[in-house]
């Protein structure tokens, strides 16, 4: 088995000699591509020692200038000379040459402002970090208070559809619906928006009252055995509800209502309570 090192020429196996180098006093395997011997090993092994020895003494002579960056070192070499003849000039009795010492007082002063300027840039990242962090936590807040607002006003809602008989397979539909209709105000009443297509101001129960007539097909076609009224689901508007009724008289709300449903349908909730459009009050009695 061919070694990778010979002490000797002689040593080296009969018809191998010219795979061998002599490197320091020794016969190394050079002629087979690819293959490493000890000695190559060796020698990285010496660089590499190498370079850590010289970047530790690099290191160690750095450490003479302190808290100082490459640029301060540069300035203060560059100006010594200028101050080393500026005191052996005033030593003399010489005069004070101001031009000659403006950039020695501006390198000074660079080198005060230098550690400033570095505090500063570091408060800043972390001022900007901060915001950063405060910014997302923001949008955390706004998130979790619209995903609490939003399951207030669906619970509301499921509830107020229960109580309004409205189909099981339809609530689903209601409370989509409900999403973009209903606010929760600052006293924690929760009513239908303005400019949102239903009367401003509703509560839950309302709202089911009005959308009879808009969503008919929420409801069953009959409920307890009769069906929903003469009238169709606007019979569901009675006693407040109705606007021209004698408890729910309410001008701008007849107005609402005509606009939404037509004269016809409005002429029909008016006579439902003994009253009719055009009136300018309320019926002396609710209608039977």
């Amino acid at each position: 088995m061919l070694k990778t090192i010979y002490a000797t020429e002689e040593e080296i196996p009969e018809g191998y000699k010219d795979l061998y180098t002599e490197r320091n006093g020794q016969w190394e395997l050079t002629g087979i591509q690819g293959v490493k011997t000890q000695a190559d090993v060796d020698r990285v092994q010496q660089a590499l020692v190498k370079e850590r020895t010289d970047h530790k003494a690099t290191k160690t002579a750095l450490q003479a200038f302190g808290e100082l960056d490459p640029s301060q070192v540069h300035d203060r070499l560059e100006n010594y000379e200028s101050m080393e003849q500026q005191l052996e000039a005033l030593k003399a009795g010489g005069a004070f040459d101001e031009e000659k010492m403006e950039p020695i007082i501006q390198s000074r002063v660079r080198q005060a402002l230098g550690p400033i300027e570095r505090e500063k840039t570091t408060l800043q990242r972390k001022l900007d970090e901060a915001n950063k962090k405060i910014t997302e936590k923001d949008g955390e807040v706004g998130t979790l208070k619209m995903t609490i607002t939003t399951g207030s006003i669906e619970r509301a809602v499921s509830d107020a559809a229960v109580k309004a008989k409205v189909l099981p397979t339809a609530i689903t539909d209601a409370v989509m619906r409900a999403r973009s209709v209903f606010e929760i105000t600052e006293d924690n009443r929760i009513i239908t928006k303005d400019n949102s297509g239903s009367t401003p101001g509703l509560s839950p129960d309302e709202w089911f009252k009005e959308q009879s007539e808009k969503a008919p097909h929420w409801w069953p076609a009959s409920v307890g055995g009769g069906s929903r009224g003469a009238g169709g689901p606007g019979s569901q508007y009675s006693g407040a509800a109705n606007p021209w009724s004698r408890e729910g008289w309410n001008i701008t709300k007849q107005g609402q209502f005509v606009r939404e449903h037509g004269e016809v349908k409005a002429t029909e909730m008016a006579a439902r309570v003994g009253a009719k459009l055009g009136d300018t009050k309320p019926p002396a009695a609710a209608a039977a």
